[in-house]
């Protein structure tokens, strides 16, 4: 039996990676070269975490993705020891007022990051092992509603407010999908929404964050500059941009323009229309993940594609929608594009989860079936 991998999924995958490639060396070069006396020195970096990331997308890929699940349990553990040791001041690493690295020599671990792999595959083995209970809230829901809120809440002591809205978001969605009542889902995502509505108005940051967010021209100088430069280099960008290496805004101009806002970058260089190419091989990356979910041989491997399909496309959307201003700024990477090590690989390692479940949807299999199907008709015909 030959086993056979999603090739549209790896195919968007490897042009995804090698255009983040290209564009964090375009755009990072001049911070780089102010910051470090490098300009490569962003270039360097992604290769080396690229390096990681390839390593983790094999070992999601050649490890049977059900030996996750045997683990779930301490993975968890560790995470939550993770989650502590970064909020200590001698081994957490603070940037820009947010604890959220553990140095590693020259390597960097976000362990916010790792969380989503973990909660993921905790969600699935719970999905699969308790599906009965999930139409009781008490019995059902609530339990993964408490180990969660508690991991999130260690998550926004970093604090990290855009981890926690994409991670909650993610595992509502599963518990929906994997049977939850949708009065029970509703009714958690409005107390959600009330939750994260009072943590905005707690920080005057966040107050001024969504302000900006309404109208920032309000305060184009301080609150409001990230949005407005972001809007610059996207208008300027026209159809068919300004040409590779080109941009203005990256100049020190719009902040984190090789992270968070890189988009904007890629709309300034390369136009209008690579934009929409860019944002079709998402798309094609969302569906095969969502295909390999639907077809997938058991109830942890539907779950499991679904979850990691599901946090990498939200994390898509909410980057595209924050850099065009119809969010509030959240300081999520895009995936595969933006710089950031634990980041990138992350999003590959979930990439070989999808296309380890893949594995398993053989062409023989899916042949049999249809020869299965054919003689059944042919008899009944008969």
């Amino acid at each position: 039996m030959h086993t056979r991998y999603d090739l549209p999924l790896i195919g968007a995958t490897l042009f995804l990676l090698s255009w983040g490639t290209v564009m964090i060396y375009s755009t990072g070069g001049v911070y780089a070269d102010l910051q470090y006396n490098d300009g490569q020195y962003f270039l360097y970096r992604h290769l080396m975490h690229m390096l990681v990331g390839l390593a983790a997308l094999c070992i999601a890929l050649l490890v049977d993705y059900h030996n996750w699940q045997k683990y779930s349990i301490w993975f968890m553990f560790g995470m939550l020891i993770l989650l502590i040791l970064v909020l200590i001041p001698e081994i957490g690493h603070e940037v820009k007022g947010g604890r959220r690295w553990i140095r590693l020599g020259s390597f960097s671990l976000q362990p916010a990051e790792l969380l989503k792999v973990v909660l993921i595959i905790y969600v699935a083995s719970y999905l699969e092992r308790k599906q009965e209970l999930l139409a009781s809230f008490f019995r059902g829901l609530t339990p993964n509603f408490i180990v969660t809120g508690i991991y999130l809440f260690l998550v926004l002591l970093q604090p990290d407010f855009g981890t926690v809205v994409l991670i909650a978001t993610t595992v509502l969605l599963m518990l929906y999908v994997g049977g939850g009542r949708p009065i029970h889902i509703a009714t958690s995502l409005l107390g959600v929404g009330i939750i994260g509505g009072l943590l905005i108005a707690s920080h005057t940051y966040r107050v001024r964050r969504m302000l900006a967010f309404l109208n920032p021209w309000d305060d184009p100088q301080n609150s409001g500059f990230q949005i407005i430069q972001s809007f610059i280099a996207l208008g300027t960008g026209g159809w068919f941009g300004k040409g590779l290496g080109e941009s203005l805004q990256k100049r020190l101009f719009l902040p984190d323009a090789h992270t968070d806002f890189i988009f904007a970058i890629i709309g300034e260089e390369l136009g209008f229309l690579w934009v929409c190419v860019l944002i079709i091989l998402f798309a094609i990356f969302i569906w095969r993940g969502f295909w390999i979910a639907w077809n997938a041989q058991d109830a942890f491997g539907k779950h499991l594609a679904f979850g990691a399909t599901t946090i990498l496309g939200l994390q898509i959307i909410l980057n595209l929608f924050v850099v065009v201003g119809l969010l509030p700024t959240k300081g999520l990477p895009l995936p595969f594009i933006s710089y950031g090590g634990t980041s990138l690989v992350v999003a590959m390692f979930l990439t070989g989860l999808l296309l380890n479940i893949s594995a398993s949807l053989s062409p023989t299999e899916t042949n049999s079936d249809i020869g299965s199907s054919s003689s059944a008709e042919s008899s009944s015909n008969a």
